[in-house]
């Protein structure tokens, strides 16, 4: 992969991160920068006794407005990766569209029982990872819309 290539996909990943903040319910949150496979986001929610804090990946795919499958990575150069490295409590995908993007926000185990059942393919940069693909059907209970934000 190009050098440029990677910037830019670095950046739109960026931006689908903060645009998961606009779908997700939080009081604080942290985005993680530069390399760090295993979550994007730390989430917190303010308790009267405690903090709760939840590690979000977030992942964006305009493949999957034509194709209707998402795409997981679980090996890349015969390593684990994606959802194989993960260590968030929930995955927030987006299909973008051309007008629209739909949100998804799905618990890691969850996706992991339905990575079990799906279908295995080679792709990216050169083919050198590996992913499920997952009909988007399969996921419509995990969609989720934008918060109304309080004036």
């Amino acid at each position: 992969m190009s050098n440029q290539k990677f910037k830019n996909q670095l950046a739109n990943g960026n931006k689908y991160e903060l645009i998961a903040l606009e779908y997700l319910e939080y009081d604080s949150y942290l985005q993680k920068k530069g390399y760090f496979p295993y979550y994007d986001l730390e989430l917190f929610q303010n308790l009267p006794n405690r903090t709760i804090m939840t590690k979000i990946e977030v992942k964006s795919d305009r493949q999957a407005s034509r194709t209707g499958n998402l795409c997981i990575e679980y090996e890349c150069r015969k390593r684990p990766s994606g959802i194989n490295n993960t260590k968030a409590d929930y995955w927030v995908y987006f299909i973008v569209y051309p007008d629209k993007e739909e949100c998804y926000k799905i618990p890691t185990e969850e996706l992991k029982e339905i990575c079990k059942t799906s279908f295995k393919t080679s792709g990216g940069d050169y083919g050198v990872s590996k992913m499920y693909l997952i009909n988007k059907n399969k996921l419509s209970k995990y969609l989720i819309k934008k918060k109304i934000k309080k004036v």
